[in-house]
């Protein structure tokens, strides 16, 4: 499916893949998790332009499929970016239900068609709102969220709820 960013940001923000999360959001994602982003998988970054020609890492999200799911984590905003922000900015993002919607947005449209699901691994109160909104559902299982990306049958979903527990925390 087709997939724009909310009109309100784009005169500001920008969502894409880069091939190395690192390069752009290590020391967002140390500061967040207490170590580096994985090196493997899709990086999705949503940029911010403070002015013509600097463009700011302001949110990430980390997608790594196995097989007919893919697995969400890492997400997380650079507070220090959005402050940087003129209230007005500030006032739009949240409007637009923050910046890691919208990247969940793009891995979404981008991804999903090779996907039965997606699964979010979510500890953060804030991250897990903004992903219910975003059209995850609970599982039951701690810190473990779905999202299928087609009708299902409840025998399917077992099965890849149990591919994504037997992978771990991701």
């Amino acid at each position: 499916m087709p997939w724009q960013i909310d009109e309100r940001l784009a005169s500001f923000i920008s969502v894409t893949e880069v091939e190395r999360g690192a390069f752009f959001a290590d020391a967002l994602f140390r500061r967040k998790f207490g170590g580096p982003p994985p090196d493997f998988g899709h990086h999705i970054v949503a940029f911010y332009r403070r002015d013509a020609t600097t463009f700011l890492p302001a949110s990430y999200l980390h997608l790594w499929t196995q097989r007919s799911i893919g697995l969400i984590g890492g997400g997380c905003t650079d507070g220090d970016v959005l402050r940087a922000m003129t209230e007005e900015q500030r006032a739009r993002v949240t409007a637009a239900g923050g910046l890691l919607r919208q990247t969940l947005g793009y891995c979404f449209a981008r991804f999903e068609a090779g996907l039965d699901a997606y699964f979010g691994h979510c500890g953060d109160a804030r991250a897990k709102e903004v992903d219910l909104a975003a059209g995850f559902l609970e599982t039951g299982v701690v810190h473990l969220l779905i999202r299928p990306n087609r009708a299902l049958t409840p025998e399917r979903q077992r099965e890849l709820l149990a591919q994504a527990q037997a992978i771990g925390a991701f």
